[in-house]
Formats: structure tokens, C-alpha cells, sequence
């Protein structure tokens, strides 16, 4: 079957929405034939076979080249059956070619591009989504806000992201590891995502981090990532507060930040840390739609400790896989960091879990084999 994707969202940008398209378009590429239209890219790319990218900049005009070359490949084959949206902003382009040239329309939902708080954006885009052919929800939590919206629960399909787990899951030398990055004798916590403000890294340094090396002083926290580039809902510089917030805690020598590390490098800290943390807060205008971070983790056979929020009950298996703690209890936060800390045999028997859960349940094969039957492609 002949497959268009249209995605705003496309490597080699970053971030999760990036991811999913990304993988699930490589892994549609070995059963299907697969067209994208996307935004320009952030620097010069090399040619790509089948990707057609906007010549120029802004939404506008990534809409009006979405349209006429969507137009022009959907007349070229007439095999095309399906269009999918690689997120709720494009559904109205999605959903105009669908009807024009009577093909299936078909939308992924990830959390925040359901919720946006703009007027315009919710008319313009999150409204048409009702009379789309199939949703596709990241997580329950996710497909419970598109039926907030109006869209019939019928037209809904959950299937979570994927992961390649084979690249975290590859045999390392942790003890090399940890000398390059300076990690030796120390347990390491480790956080990995664009520093948006719901994912709660400065609060976390504020009030639970200085609460753990109190108790585990060698205990440390590497976090990876950046304030989000090229993003319509992240505007705030919270690189510089979490900056500001580990001066102000004396924990300069507590905390690395890397801001731009490359993929083989950041699967390298997955392998030597010993828990991951994703402390995301409560947001009346954001929400954390899934965690594909939290499965990164798990590939790597690193238990999570994550809040019990938005879609991350979903990637996370409380009790078994990780920890889940109520936003906001930074008590509960630092006490169950310690006590896995400070726990091998518990911390190990999670991450076996959690590695073992990837595989029956998150391997991009499982994924690409639920969108074949859930979207009929």
C-alpha cells in the first residue's frame, strides 16, 4: 500500500513527536511505499529519498506546499489509501486532501497538540478532528482529551511509541562509561528531554535533589537537554533557571548538564546510570502525553521514577518497572530515589522487569504491527 505522511514534526528535529514519526516512517518504509511532507529542516539536509520538504519557513507556508504537493503525489498515485497526520496541528490539511481525493484520513494524537490553549489553534485544527476516519492516541490518558473534544470513542485507537531496544539494550563497559563522564563512585540519576517547563527538573533540584545528597552524598544528577527549539508552546529559558536554581543550592558540583549530546552518547548514560526521573508537573496549558523517555530507560534496564500524571502510567508499571509518586510530593520523590539508591538488589529486579516488559510489549515491530491492523494500512 501506498502511504502519505504529513508532519510538521520530522527528524532531524528533535523531540518526541519527532521520534515516533521518525521511526514509525523507517518502519512502514520495509512493508510499504512511504511519501512525507514536511517542514524545511533546521540546517541543510542531504537528498532523501521520497521526503519533500517545504523550500521555505513558517507554518503558512509549510501548509500551502503540504497542500499542493500532497495534491500533485495523491494524482500521481492513485494506490494511495491512506494520509496520515503525524499530529493533531496537520489535521486539517489532512483531512482536505482526504476528502478531495477520497482517501482514508488518519491523525496521531500526542497530548499537548490536543490541548493547546489558543483559541485559533483549537478552531483551526483540534476541532476537525471529530470527522477524521481514525484518531491515534499515544496513551489512554491522551485518547480520554481527543473524547473531551467530541470525537466518537469508536474512531479512537491507542498504540503507544515504540522503542529500538536492541540500542539500549547492547552490552556495555558502564566502568569506561562512567570515567568519561566523570561518574565514578557515584549513583547517578539521570534525566533525559527538551527542558519544557512540566517536566519539573529545576523544582526537582530545588526540593528533592538537595534532600538526597543529604543522604546519599554521592549521589548525582546528570541531566540531558536543552530549552525545546523551533516550538509554538515553549518559550520560557529554563535552561537558565535550572542553572540558576543549582548555583543557588550549592550543587554545582552535584549536577552535570549537557545540552547537546548525539544519540550513541546519550544511550551511553541510559547504560551507566542507575535510575532515570521524570518529575513532570501539573500544567493547566501542557501535559506529558506519554514518556518515551520512560521506555528509553527501561530498554536499558534502568528502573523509572516518574509522577503519576498525564499518559507516564502508561509507560511506567508502578511497583514493577518503576516508581510512580503524586506530582508534587517531592517528599515521596526523594524517599523513593534513596531507597532504590541504596537498594541494589530492588533496583536491579525492577530494571530486569522493566527490559523484559519492553520487549513483549513497546518493540517497534509490536507498534508497526498494531498501526497495520488498528489503521488498516
Amino acid at each position: 500500500m501506498d502511504i502519505l505522511i504529513i508532519s510538521w514534526n520530522f527528524p532531524p528535529r528533535r523531540g518526541g513527536i519527532e521520534y515516533v514519526v521518525g521511526h514509525l516512517c523507517t518502519g512502514l518504509r520495509e512493508r510499504h511505499s512511504v511519501w512525507v511532507i514536511t517542514g524545511r529542516a533546521p540546517s541543510r539536509q542531504p537528498a532523501e529519498e521520497d521526503v519533500f520538504r517545504a523550500p521555505g519557513s513558517g507554518l503558512i507556508f509549510f501548509s500551502l506546499y503540504a497542500l499542493w504537493r500532497g495534491a500533485t503525489l495523491l494524482l500521481r498515485s492513485p494506490k494511495t489509501k491512506v494520509i496520515l497526520g503525524g499530529s493533531v496541528m496537520v489535521a486539517p490539511l489532512v483531512l482536505i486532501l482526504a476528502r478531495l481525493f477520497r482517501r482514508k484520513a488518519v491523525v496521531q494524537a500526542h497530548g499537548l497538540d490536543v490541548i493547546y490553549r489558543s483559541r485559533v489553534y483549537q478552531i483551526i485544527c483540534v476541532r476537525w478532528l471529530r470527522f477524521c476516519d481514525r484518531i491515534v492516541a499515544n496513551s489512554g490518558y491522551t485518547a480520554f482529551l481527543v473524547t473531551q473534544k467530541g470525537v466518537q470513542q469508536q474512531i479512537i485507537s491507542v498504540i503507544p511509541p515504540g522503542v529500538e531496544a536492541e540500542s539500549f539494550a547492547r552490552a556495555a563497559n558502564v566502568d569506561a562509561i562512567k570515567k568519561d563522564f566523570g561518574l565514578q563512585g557515584k549513583r547517578t540519576i539521570l534525566f533525559v528531554g527538551r527542558l519544557a517547563k512540566r517536566k519539573g527538573v529545576k523544582e526537582f533540584i530545588e526540593k528533592s535533589f538537595v534532600e538526597i545528597v543529604k543522604k546519599i552524598p554521592n549521589a548525582c544528577f546528570v541531566v540531558v537537554g536543552d530549552n525545546p527549539a523551533d516550538s509554538f508552546t515553549h518559550r520560557e529559558d529554563m535552561l537558565g533557571q535550572i542553572k540558576t536554581a543549582i548555583f543557588a543550592a550549592g550543587l554545582s558540583n552535584r549536577v552535570q548538564l549537557h545540552r547537546a549530546l548525539d544519540d550513541e552518547a546519550v544511550v551511553k548514560l541510559y547504560q551507566a546510570c542507575d535510575v532515570f526521573v521524570l518529575p513532570a508537573l501539573v500544567s493547566t496549558n501542557d501535559t506529558e502525553g506519554f514518556g518515551i523517555v520512560l521506555l528509553q530507560a527501561a530498554a536499558a534496564g534502568k528502573p523509572a521514577v516518574a509522577t503519576r500524571i498525564g499518559g507516564i502510567p502508561d509507560a511506567v508499571e508502578d511497583g514493577k518497572s518503576g516508581i510512580l509518586v503524586n506530582p508534587g510530593d517531592y517528599e515521596g520523590l526523594s524517599q523513593t530515589l534513596v531507597e532504590l539508591l541504596s537498594n541494589e538488589t530492588v533496583r536491579l529486579a525492577m530494571g530486569v522487569y522493566a527490559q523484559e516488559r519492553i520487549g513483549k510489549a513497546f518493540s517497534w515491530n509490536r507498534i508497526l504491527a498494531q498501526y497495520e491492523k488498528e489503521v488498516e494500512l
